[in-house]
């Protein structure tokens, strides 16, 4: 009789065990887990949203980035009338937290609009945003300036603004990229000539030289990676016929650029964003559609842009707007995407390669 009650006792013990424990999930591999504690992401793909609803707001252009310790910050603009009075906000999503803190304001100056925030570590492991602030009502004023503050905990609290240092006329859009040799190169570009340029850090982003030209006239908002040769590759987003982005490369580290085409990617005249992953692939979150922005798509290539093998919807609702994608890949191969809802949240989006691939 002692024997059967101490088996039994035995096999409640070990199912115990095995509900706690879990079973495999092939949708987890095993880069999802933290560190000492589960994932914060229970299957993947993952998507929430960074806030509750706000009632009569807009929320626009947001920007990720994997912070020193692993956690996550994110920035966007918000403002009461879409591109009017717009204030900068952001938000942090700590190691193995299952939500993203309330959001706190950035920067805010009355009647003048900020937008198109960039996020990156500084080689001091610094948090900056990049923005461009516009200083009147009128979209073609070439009075955009960009500025720069400075968190030294990982955004909590921020230091006061200041100039960072390119000529009047020039918005930032897509976060910098670092080369081979620890270089830093930001994509930025002039809305009033629809031009695009880059700019070159070689202190790890304390300071920056003096724009130059990529692609004229026809292409804003690039987005850059650097090919397993080294050379630069960039598409640009082009709302123009046949509504798909321009490709552009350069062989000498962006002192020049050729090679100007017409790529394979759909572009309505919207925001794309690529990452280089760590083992070569290429990711590319755009809106694959030729007109509207309904559909939001992610891409994976395995030659460097050239082909893009893959390509898989995040969002695909007519009668809705997804647009604005920035798009990373942090420490544990996880790629995160945010981008705005419906211009009344932001997104936040989680998965790997092997959702893309199947």
């Amino acid at each position: 009789m002692k024997r059967k009650i101490l088996l039994t006792l035995a096999g409640l013990l070990l199912v115990t065990l095995s509900f706690a424990a879990g079973s495999p999930d092939k949708a987890l591999p095993e880069q999802t887990m933290l560190p000492g504690s589960l994932s914060p992401y229970p299957k993947l793909p993952f998507k929430e949203m960074i806030f509750a609803p706000r009632q009569f707001l807009t929320f626009d252009t947001p920007a990720i980035v994997e912070l020193p310790d692993g956690g996550l910050f994110a920035a966007w603009c918000r403002s009461l009338c879409w591109g009017y009075n717009g204030s900068l906000w952001g938000s942090r999503r700590p190691v193995g937290a299952k939500a993203w803190t309330e959001p706190s304001l950035i920067h805010d100056i009355s009647r003048m609009n900020d937008k198109n925030p960039v996020l990156y570590i500084d080689r001091d492991k610094n948090l900056r945003v990049v923005w461009a602030l516009q200083q009147n009502k009128s979209k073609w004023n070439h009075k955009d300036i960009l500025q720069v503050k400075v968190s030294m905990d990982s955004g909590r609290t921020w230091g006061n603004s200041s100039d960072f240092g390119t000529p009047v006329g020039y918005l930032s859009r897509s976060r910098p990229i670092r080369l081979y040799n620890g270089w830093l190169v930001m994509p930025i570009y002039m809305d009033w000539d629809t031009s695009s340029f880059i700019i070159i850090s070689k202190d790890g982003g304390l300071t920056w030289g003096k724009p130059k030209l990529i692609f004229p006239f026809l292409g804003i908002e690039p987005t850059i990676i650097q090919r397993s040769d080294l050379s630069l590759f960039a598409l640009m987003r082009s709302g123009t016929w046949p509504r798909r982005s321009w490709e552009v490369s350069s062989g000498d580290l962006g002192r020049s650029w050729k090679n100007w085409r017409i790529s394979d990617i759909t572009n309505p005249g919207s925001a794309l964003e690529m990452v280089k992953l760590r083992n070569g692939h290429v990711a590319l979150v755009f809106n694959n559609a030729k007109r509207k922005r309904y559909n939001l798509s992610i891409a994976l290539s395995y030659d460097d842009g050239k082909t893009w093998t893959h390509i898989k919807s995040i969002e695909d609702q007519r009668g809705h707007v997804y647009d604005y994608p920035s798009i990373i890949q942090d420490r544990y191969g996880l790629i995160h995407v945010v981008y705005c809802y419906d211009d009344q949240n932001i997104a936040h989006f989680v998965t790997n390669e092997e959702w893309i691939e199947n």
